[in-house]
């Protein structure tokens, strides 16, 4: 959206309104009128005339006991507009910033038929000669993309994959299962020299409302200059802008690293 249709003059009934129904939505289940009206801080008598109308539309649902939920109709509203979004067009700002504040080349992977691939690359201020561009497939077990798919991407393909890779770079299942495990728990993986010599990557996941991996954005760098430990401000920032690109798809959150960043 532009910045100058947000400064506009707008419909301020209709932005109340809109903002009703995501506190409703933010309960999570059927609720009276005298708990949205505390919730919204708003007269019974004003909020009664929006509910009618959302009622009148299928925004909300009243029950046999006059609570209010969401109503189908924008529930199927929701889904036409998440159909329509693309995990490039969507994450575009989002590595864009993610790049100009860290200074350092950002990428956004999704997964191919063998394996994950990059569909944006940011370049950063930096040279840094990868030989990788959109397109670039990477593996599943040496870099810190690949590593974000193993980990959470769960379905027979990904298994296939991984397996052979283990067997052509010799790894072992015990180890790897390890290393796996670790990047379930803090939210992110890293690698150094995976990708090149000098290189280093960390990545971390997106998920859809569904609590699926769809994409994993990589931040690269040289060796020396990425701080890849937990507490760096790449590794925090990076799983700051996979949460909001989360949630902006419908992710609700279920994984106990991103609670601890809201």
């Amino acid at each position: 959206m532009e910045k100058d249709e947000l400064k506009g003059n707008g419909i301020q009934s209709l932005e109340l309104g809109i903002d009703i129904l995501k506190k409703i939505a933010d309960v999570g289940r059927p609720i009276g009128i005298t708990e949205i009206a505390n919730i919204c801080e708003m007269s019974k008598s004003k909020l009664h005339r929006y509910l009618t109308s959302f009622c009148r539309t299928g925004f909300l649902e009243k029950n046999a006991d006059l609570r209010y939920s969401i109503g189908s109709e924008l529930i199927l509203l929701g889904l036409k507009g998440y159909k329509q979004m693309d995990i490039n067009d969507v994450s575009a700002p989002y590595l864009i910033e993610l790049k100009e504040v860290l200074n350092e080349t950002v990428a956004l992977a999704i997964w191919g038929n063998r394996g994950p691939f990059f569909t944006k690359w940011e370049e950063s201020n930096h040279d840094i000669m990868l030989g990788i561009r959109v397109g670039s497939q990477v593996s599943v077990t040496r870099s810190a993309t690949g590593k974000i798919f193993s980990a959470f991407l769960q379905n027979s393909a990904a298994e296939k994959v991984i397996n052979m890779e283990i067997e052509k770079y010799n790894l072992t299942f015990v180890d790897f299962d390890k290393e796996m495990e670790e990047i379930r728990k803090f939210g992110y993986s890293t690698t150094q020299g995976g990708v090149a010599p000098g290189i280093e990557a960390i990545s971390g996941p997106i998920f859809n409302q569904n609590s699926e991996l769809v994409a994993a954005v990589t931040v690269v760098g040289f060796s020396g200059i990425l701080d890849c430990s937990p507490d760096s401000k790449a590794v925090r920032m990076l799983l700051r802008v996979c949460l909001q690109l989360s949630k902006y798809i419908g992710y609700d959150i279920t994984h106990d690293f991103y609670r601890e960043i809201v």
